[in-house]
């Protein structure tokens, strides 16, 4: 979990609260499959639908985002418009965000939303993407770092399937 639990927990609460359809992707999922791994940001997959852009702007206002791209005291307004493209990188007060819009390695949102498994994290019930999915993201990704992610995920399946119920 990022090192920062409480603002973590607010966000979620948050996404969820405002009705956002989301996924938990990235090395939180790895760490609610039972990874080591340890990541300091909020990876999430959202719907990409103009459904989702206003849910998703009401959610994360509170939490005074910005482009982390952005320096400091760059003029910047948290709209519908500050929602588009493939990846959305933004510094918040929880923390960094990303928010996934286009998934390489997967079909869609809505089939990694079908495929993941509900966890249930700070009294809330929340999608988090498969290990198979995950898998298939960071292969796509195709970055040094996911190799070693890839390995460990892998062997995190092995394990599922020595014992389905841990799966669940």
């Amino acid at each position: 979990m990022p090192q920062n639990l409480p603002e973590f927990e607010k966000l979620i609460r948050s996404l969820d609260e405002n009705e956002v359809r989301f996924v938990i992707v990235g090395g939180i999922a790895m760490v609610l499959h039972g990874s080591d791994y340890s990541t300091v940001d909020s990876d999430f997959a959202v719907a990409d639908d103009s459904e989702v852009t206003e849910p998703l702007v009401r959610a994360l206002a509170g939490f005074n985002p910005r482009p982390t791209h952005f320096s400091p005291g760059t003029p910047f307004v948290w709209d519908a418009r500050s929602i588009f493209g493939a990846v959305i990188s933004l510094s918040t007060d929880a923390g960094d965000v990303d928010l996934l819009r286009v998934l390489p390695g997967v079909d869609s949102f809505d089939g990694l939303m079908d495929r993941s498994v509900v966890r249930r994290i700070f009294g809330m019930d929340v999608h988090v993407a498969s290990i198979q999915d995950l898998i298939a993201m960071k292969k796509a990704a195709n970055r040094p770092k996911d190799l070693n992610h890839i390995s460990e995920l892998e062997a995190l399946a092995a394990l599922q399937n020595d014992h389905p119920e841990s799966g669940r």
